[in-house]
């Protein structure tokens, strides 16, 4: 049995799947430290949901979609993301 999708390969495009809001499910959330960003972009491939975005001068998570899996902050190499629980 062939499992079809309408994804040409294993990795989703941000702007296909990004449709629903689901960030209210997070108890944690990412901040980064811009000063300590090196922009290495290693948390945008590493975040299962794809919503970390280059903002210019650092990488941030769009919170709307964030699942507070804290991913990007163990991918980190430099430690600029700190995951802080959600009030």
């Amino acid at each position: 049995m062939k499992l079809t999708t309408e994804f040409d390969t294993p990795w989703a495009y941000s702007d296909k799947i990004l449709k629903l809001k689901t960030g209210e499910w997070k108890y944690q959330r990412p901040v980064v430290t811009e000063s300590k960003c090196c922009r290495c972009g290693v948390c945008s491939l590493f975040c299962p949901v794809g919503c970390v975005s280059d903002m210019g001068s650092h990488f941030e998570a769009n919170l709307d979609y964030c699942k507070g899996c804290g991913i990007c902050a163990r991918a980190c190499p430099v430690d600029a993301i700190e995951m802080v629980r959600e009030a």
